[in-house]
């Protein structure tokens, strides 16, 4: 059994009658505590309940093995319940809160709109005086909804914050009737050992009795007869084992006696331990229990009457919201006027009779001069033959002044349609498209990158035909997407030797390296600097599927390697320049967000 310091401030375990008392006591105090507060706000939302009803379903819950944790399921789901509401009001405010701010925003524009607007020189127009009076109509909608949006906020936090209270009123009754259920085990526990103890003394006591008394009867008829007169031998030597049996019965005796007392002692206990538990038993099933229930089944009635409490509420706001609207729209004061008779004061004739007057002081004379030479305008597809814009094989800063682009249109477009329809590609960017389609594709982006629909053409049926028309642009850019100046700089931190699998678990060389490449990219142009980023913003997105596209920073680095930093043209570091660069793309993949937000 625990003792006190065991549990400090949980139940007491039963060890004696004092003790039992006491942990009852501990419980009955908490369970009155809670019954009183949920009888006490369960008067004050419903008034009066049917107590005879409610008695015997009580005391129907307490026959049935579980009625307690029925009753405790039902009251979690009256408390979901009120978690839902709580969403679909948070939820229904949001809705209110963002018709209000576009409603409020379109009438903000309009009227800005109306200010920047030519006025006539007669004045404001009955046209442009009804608009305007409309448009203020709509902002009082607008302030209405957003009115309705902060009472459905309040409704949503105050409901929430009832849940929580009333989870921990829940939670509290159930480890309530835990305590009392792990007291009553416990107790059980103890008496199950008593039992034991008892019977074990017993069956000691009947063992001794009985070879007791076999060892004095055996005794009896070995003892020599009063009428002999002589001894002999056999006669000294039975004399003397019958002194050592003598010694042996009475040593039984004392032994019986000592088991006799023991075993009564532990009939005693057993006896003791057995009333305080059949105590504990009547006293949870018969008192305790009942009063769980009890606060159990007011705390469901309450929760549910204050759910169609504020759902109640939710009802009567939302029509005073819409009756609102509707007398903003038609008073009924009859010192305002609607918008159907604000509509109806347009005088239309009026208006442009003094349009007329205005312009024909105003107006200019017909240009009676000669027509005009009209140029013939060729058609888009002849435009583009006639005037290519090509990308493949001119340098990137070149491509991107002439263009007035940040990052190459092709990369742009390529990425997009990859993440649209390739990211769970197995082999993505490692597998090539058929070559004639990749050239066919690569033509078109050479003509005019603007005008290339990846989503429609006839050649990006297979995705590997994007990304090799990508693979192919990176690898024909002249000086490649990252400068000689920052190219060498940034492979000096990496060699051939280095393996794909090595992770930096020197801080310091991982923060230099990281730094390091940083500082190389913020010194590129920006034309190189954006497109990097963006590539890399890219690949690293590719990545992040490698659980279906089999595409790791390693794979990528291997494939991106030769493309973004092209080898040398000596045969004999080709290879290694390529294994370099490869895993200089895979440090910079797996550390993309600590590089780029320190350029």
């Amino acid at each position: 059994m625990a003792t006190h310091d065991e549990f400090p401030g949980e139940l007491p375990p039963y060890t004696s009658d004092s003790d039992g008392a006491s942990a009852v006591s501990a419980v009955t105090d908490i369970t009155n505590g809670l019954h009183s507060q949920a009888t006490t706000t369960e008067q004050h939302t419903h008034g009066s309940t049917d107590t005879s009803s409610q008695q015997a379903a009580q005391m129907d819950l307490t026959e049935i093995e579980g009625g307690l944790a029925m009753l405790l399921e039902r009251s979690r789901q009256s408390l979901g319940s009120c978690k839902e509401a709580v969403v679909f009001l948070r939820s229904r405010a949001k809705v209110e809160e963002d018709y209000g701010r576009s409603l409020q925003k379109v009438a903000h524009q309009t009227l800005k709109m109306m200010d920047n607007g030519a006025k006539s020189a007669t004045g404001m127009s009955t046209q442009q005086a009804a608009w305007q009076r409309l448009v203020e109509v709509h902002e009082t909608l607008a302030s209405n909804r957003m009115k309705f949006s902060i009472t459905l906020m309040e409704m949503s936090e105050y409901l929430g914050n009832y849940v929580k209270a009333k989870e921990s009123v829940r939670r509290k009754l159930r480890e309530t009737e835990q305590r009392y259920q792990k007291a009553i085990e416990e107790s059980h526990g103890m008496l199950e050992k008593a039992r034991v103890k008892y019977e074990s003394s017993c069956v000691e006591w009947e063992r001794l009795l009985v070879k007791g008394g076999n060892s004095r009867n055996e005794n009896l008829a070995a003892a020599p007869s009063s009428s002999g007169k002589g001894k002999n031998v056999g006669s000294a030597v039975s004399g003397i084992f019958g002194k050592h049996k003598g010694s042996t019965q009475e040593s039984l005796e004392r032994l019986g006696q000592e088991a006799g007392v023991k075993a009564k002692v532990a009939n005693e206990g057993y006896k003791r331990l057995l009333q305080q538990t059949n105590v504990m038993r009547r006293d949870f099933y018969d008192v305790q229990l009942p009063k769980i229930l009890a606060s159990v089944m007011g705390l469901v009635e309450e929760v549910d009457q204050f759910l169609k409490f504020t759902l109640g509420k939710y009802a009567y706001t939302y029509e005073s919201a819409v009756l609102a609207d509707a007398v903003t729209l038609k008073p009924i004061d009859g010192a305002s006027v609607g918008m159907v008779e604000m509509v109806g004061d347009i005088d239309s004739k009026a208006d442009l009779d003094a349009y007329l007057q205005m312009t024909a002081k105003s107006g200019g004379r017909i240009d009676r001069g000669n027509i005009p030479y009209r140029e013939y305008r060729m058609s888009t597809q002849a435009q583009l033959y006639a005037s290519p814009k090509p990308i493949f094989g001119v340098p990137l800063g070149e491509q991107l002044c002439r263009d007035a682009q940040s990052v190459p249109l092709i990369l742009v477009k390529c990425a997009e349609a990859v993440e649209a329809r390739g990211l769970q590609n197995e082999g993505i960017y490692r597998h090539s498209g058929q070559s004639s389609q990749v050239k066919r594709l690569r033509s078109e982006f050479d003509l005019d990158a603007d005008h290339v629909d990846l989503y429609n053409s006839p050649y990006v049926k297979d995705i590997n035909n994007v990304t090799g028309v990508l693979k192919m642009y990176l690898r024909e850019l002249p000086d490649g997407p990252i400068p000689d100046a920052q190219r060498i700089p940034m492979l000096k931190f990496f060699s051939a030797e280095d393996s794909y699998s090595v992770v930096d678990h020197d801080d310091l060389k991982l923060a230099q390296k990281i730094s390091g490449l940083a500082d190389a990219i913020r010194n590129m142009p920006e034309p190189y600097r954006n497109t990097v980023a963006f590539l890399f913003a890219h690949l690293d997105k590719v990545q992040a599927f490698q659980e279906y596209n089999m595409m790791s920073s390693k794979n990528l680095g291997i494939v991106f390697g030769p493309n973004v930093l092209p080898p040398s043209n000596d045969p004999a570091s080709a290879a290694a320049d390529s294994r370099t660069a490869g895993v200089m793309i895979k440090f910079i993949l797996d550390n993309r967000r600590a590089i780029f937000d320190a350029v």
